[in-house]
């Protein structure tokens, strides 16, 4: 994919390219960042509006295994939506 780092590179070192896929790189971590926040943010609250008779966070606070799991399982599939989208 072009635009993504890494930039293909040729055989001989060229600072220029390093600097840019630096740059390259931490540009698209932030935008990563930012996507998973909004998604985690969104999905959460998706979550509760799906369930408005379970308090999620005080179940949590009193140490339910079982809705900590759910959560879990919840948030690590938000992350795996968030990368597809991504990496498209």
């Amino acid at each position: 994919m072009p635009g993504i780092p890494p930039i293909p590179d040729t055989d001989a070192f060229d600072l220029g390219r390093l600097l840019l896929n630096m740059v390259l790189a931490v540009a698209w971590t932030a935008v990563a960042g930012l996507c998973f926040a909004v998604a985690i943010s969104l999905g959460f609250r998706l979550f509760a509006a799906l369930l408005p008779g379970l308090d999620y966070l005080a179940e949590l606070k009193r140490g339910n295994v079982a809705v900590a799991l759910v959560m879990g399982i919840f948030l690590i599939s938000l992350t795996a939506i968030v990368v597809a989208i991504l990496l498209k």
